[in-house]
């Protein structure tokens, strides 16, 4: 490999991995702001993020674009009914993993949804080793395996069968994985998925409205703005995410995934009082662990790499 070429990979491993990070660390920060709507219905703050993510989206996809390219762009992308089904297949991922995420922490189960975020790395790490034929070193297979450990520790332990965190993660693995294999531009991609969403999500709001009584319809102008803006809060973390999978193995994304959850989880203990026993910390260091010998393998080999250019 040229050092140009290697220079071209430095620079998308560095871009990747600044939008990796952003996407996971504004996710980690997420429960605070739905905790803020525990008291609006799942489903419907469901509808709420998904036509108010399609607006914001016409903003960011004009931001770059002149009318003429957008329209084209959009025909051609209707134009490949492949591209259309696997978005298809996205969204319907995405919107499912939206509502049991709503769900859980407006019911007190953000220790669950931090435990899903650490299984979805795992299966992430799977995914692209057995769909892209990705392949790991030793230390990285042993610092998976060390993670592994930790979150069969944290299932085992809990005493319950977490079917919130087995949902969040096999869905928003497939969804990373499907969204790696679709070629288009990130912000483009989500705009498909919220439009195929659309009418289902605005029907249901339009349905909500007009069969409720007015005397308990209406929300506070507080609440309908923390509605109205779950369009940018949802919108902008998911075009991270994608540009950062269009960058990085899918086994680097899901490794540096572990950012969300540990800081979900640090907000369940310190801010909501959601127990956190021995269990939680020996798989918290296993994990933690995994991720510190995962990234030292990772930046080892690049340093040598360039010394022998």
């Amino acid at each position: 490999m040229s050092k140009s070429e290697i220079n071209i990979t430095q620079e998308n491993n560095t871009a990747g991995i600044s939008f990796a990070l952003g996407a996971f660390i504004l996710w980690g920060l997420m429960p605070i702001f739905f905790k803020e709507l525990s008291h609006v219905e799942a489903s419907e703050f469901l509808g709420h993020r998904m036509v108010w993510s399609f607006v914001f989206l016409i903003f960011l996809l004009f931001f770059r674009r002149t009318f003429p390219m957008l329209i084209q762009e959009i025909m051609q992308a209707f134009g490949n009914i492949k591209l259309i089904l696997m978005l298809l297949f996205s969204a319907a991922l995405i919107s499912s993993n939206w509502l049991v995420f709503i769900w859980a922490i407006a019911n007190d189960n953000v220790v669950q949804t931090s435990l899903g975020y650490f299984i979805n790395p795992l299966m992430s790490v799977t995914l692209g080793m057995l769909v892209l034929g990705e392949k790991l070193s030793k230390i990285k297979l042993y610092s998976v395996g060390l993670a592994t450990v930790g979150v069969l520790y944290l299932i085992i332990k809990g005493g319950e069968f977490p079917w919130i965190a087995l949902y969040l993660a096999t869905s928003f693995a497939l969804y990373g994985l499907v969204r790696k294999k679709v070629l288009i531009g990130a912000i483009m991609g989500l705009w498909i998925e919220m439009l195929v969403l659309l009418p289902a999500a605005f029907g249901y709001l339009v349905f909500l409205e007009l069969s409720t009584p007015p005397e308990i319809a209406s929300h506070s102008n507080y609440t309908l703005f923390m509605l109205v803006i779950s369009g940018a809060i949802t919108t902008i973390p998911l075009v991270l995410f994608a540009s950062a999978a269009r960058r990085l193995p899918l086994s680097t994304i899901g490794l540096l995934q572990y950012v969300a959850p540990s800081m979900s989880l640090l907000l369940a203990v310190f801010l909501w009082n959601e127990p956190f026993t021995m269990t939680h910390v020996i798989a918290f260091g296993c994990i933690w662990g995994a991720l510190a010998i995962y990234s030292m393998d990772s930046f080892l080999p690049s340093r040598e790499k360039i010394t022998n250019v």
